[in-house]
């Protein structure tokens, strides 16, 4: 679902009451192995306000915040999607903002500041109003891309030099796409689309071949219709969080070896009202940012999963910075990057 999709969605919400790859010999390849132990990551939040605003917060190792939110871009147009990465001790971000296509931004890492928002320069991709999802691969920006009206799934690479492939390449033609998400599990790049409710799965090896793509509730267990889905790569392992119907949110994992620790209810959010959510590795532990609806406010919401399979109890996180009207979080994205 985009931002301004969710805006009027969890508008008319408010008034109601609170009520596989199905893997082929393509899993990840070696694990990528954490440089540090979670105490030693930051986990970075980039937010979409429903006043229009693109914010920016950090979470240290040691589970303290930044002061507060900073603004990286002040919106006058409609921020549709919004996804980050880590690269290094840069944060990558892919948006579109505007009717103008999928734009990209750094924040660099060792003094804090932001570029500003630029085109992606590939030619013969998506136009308009696009979702977008990115990940790295080593010192590679990879970014995928749908435009809204149609079910092309395009994908592009920025490579470690700051160029950009030429080109954008189609991967694949869907009867639609509502949500993209992606990530590097060990030396490959596994993506998904909702498409018609249902979570589809590919990966695309270190080779750049990719595999076919999978119903991903038929290996993991039927959770209803997927509003949003989002994946983060642990060791050989990947993590798949999806937003179900009725406010359910759901955790399932696909190892190594192709089977499946199927899909059950995140704990800790059960009986809650979660309509947005991005999940991030951060040395080894799942942090899981949530958009969630209290009081008829949307308020972003966060967790963690421990190395054990433990879930730590859900925090607020801090509002400090955020707008002092219409303040409520439309879209969260988050990228881990060793301090």
């Amino acid at each position: 679902m985009t931002s301004l999709d969710r805006r009027q969605f969890t508008r008319s919400l408010l008034a109601l009451p609170a009520a596989a790859l199905v893997g082929t010999g393509l899993g990840a390849l070696a694990p990528a192995a954490a440089s540090a132990a979670p105490a030693d990551w930051n986990t970075h939040f980039l937010a979409d306000t429903l006043s229009g605003n693109i914010m920016y917060q950090m979470r240290a190792g040691d589970g303290s915040w930044n002061t507060r939110w900073n603004e990286i871009a002040p919106n006058p147009y409609a921020l549709y999607s919004l996804s980050a990465v880590g690269i290094s001790k840069d944060v990558h971000v892919a948006a579109c903002i505007g009717e103008e296509g999928p734009k990209h931004a750094i924040r660099n890492g060792t003094d804090g500041s932001w570029t500003a928002f630029s085109p992606i320069p590939s030619q013969s991709g998506p136009t308009g109003i696009v979702r977008v999802a990115a990940t790295s691969v080593d010192s590679q920006l990879h970014v995928f891309a749908a435009t809204r009206d149609s079910g092309d799934l395009y994908h592009t690479v920025r490579n470690a030099d700051g160029t950009w492939w030429a080109s954008w390449k189609l991967l694949r033609t869907f009867s639609s796409i509502d949500h993209i998400a992606t990530t590097r599990v060990g030396t490959t790049i596994d993506t998904a689309v909702v498409s018609n409710g249902e979570i589809l799965h590919s990966i695309r090896s270190s080779g750049g071949t990719w595999s076919g793509w999978g119903n991903i509730e038929s290996a993991a267990g039927e959770i209803g219709d997927i509003n949003e889905v989002t994946l983060a790569g642990i060791g050989s392992n990947l993590h798949v969080v999806a937003l179900a119907s009725a406010y359910r949110i759901y955790h399932g994992i696909r190892r190594a070896d192709a089977t499946w620790q199927r899909f059950q209810q995140v704990p800790v959010f059960s009986g809650k009202l979660p309509f947005t959510a991005s999940a991030a590795n951060a040395g080894g532990e799942l942090q899981l940012g949530v958009g969630e609806l209290i009081d008829g406010k949307q308020v972003g919401r966060h967790t963690i999963r421990r190395a054990d399979g433990t879930w730590q109890s859900v925090r607020s996180i801090p509002t400090a910075g955020l707008p002092t009207t219409d303040n409520d979080l439309a879209t969260l994205s988050l990228a881990a990057t060793p301090r």
